[in-house]
């Protein structure tokens, strides 16, 4: 059987790196295109998986960078068995009151209508290979939390899109994993910028001080099993806890 072809999103840190590390370690893949703004991480380990590993530096937002995302899994795989929908923005953060409707707009316009755009693109060879979605949500998404309304929406969207794909075809699996409390570049953030309630900061910097962040490498893990060994049935449509999958 021809190996996986993946792309994934949002690729050049974070969880997104550490799911493309463990995809370019699995047996069961063949190809990965890893698509991120930022691509020094990911060209930095791609000599060591030449014929594997295909980097495209580009902002998801652009229908183009979409466009050779999925040409570049069809070129170099032969077709295209999974989307990883990774990349977000968390910005803004503050009071609602704060918050401009463009910044709105911005958001959900990287959070939401590129993931829109990009499942557009690829829904023919998604159909062809019974393939699936896997798309990386929130656990804000599931509980409201304040000073994050902007992103928790963007995200909670995001949920009921994976539970629709399903329903509008039964050749293409979808799943939400939310990973957590992670330590990355967006916790850091989260915790520096200074904009969210006072309560919400003194939960971020306890995660941080108490040494309960997660490493990325962790929920990336329920990522990879997911595309080895596909969305189980009773998974498919679902906003589920990474430790669920595993």
């Amino acid at each position: 059987m021809a190996g996986k072809v993946i792309v994934v999103t949002g690729a050049g840190n974070g969880i997104g790196l550490a799911i493309v590390k463990k995809l370019l370690q699995s047996p069961t893949v063949s190809r990965v295109v890893a698509v991120d703004l930022k691509t020094d991480k990911l060209e930095s380990i791609q000599g060591d998986y030449a014929q594997k590993l295909h980097v495209l530096a580009g902002d998801v937002c652009q229908e183009n960078t979409n466009i050779q995302a999925v040409e570049m899994a069809i070129r170099h795989g032969g077709r295209l068995t999974t989307l990883i929908l990774n990349a977000a923005t968390y910005r803004p953060l503050g009071a609602f009151p704060t918050l401009s409707l463009e910044s709105w707009k911005h958001t959900f316009g990287i959070n939401f209508f590129a993931n829109i755009h990009m499942l557009q693109v690829a829904w023919q060879h998604l159909q062809e290979s019974s393939g699936s979605v896997i798309v990386t949500s929130s656990r804000v998404s599931q509980k409201p939390c304040e000073s994050w309304t902007c992103y928790a929406s963007s995200k909670a969207v995001l949920n009921y899109l994976c539970g629709c794909i399903p329903l509008e075809d039964s050749r293409i699996s979808a799943i939400a994993i939310t990973p957590g409390a992670v330590d990355t570049e967006m916790q850091t953030g989260l915790r520096e910028e200074g904009t969210v309630s006072p309560e919400l900061q003194k939960f971020l910097n306890a995660l941080k001080a108490e040494g309960r962040l997660l490493k990325p490498e962790e929920p990336a893990a329920a990522f990879a099993k997911l595309v080895e060994i596909g969305i189980p049935k009773d998974l498919n449509g679902q906003t589920v806890y990474w430790e669920d999958v595993l």
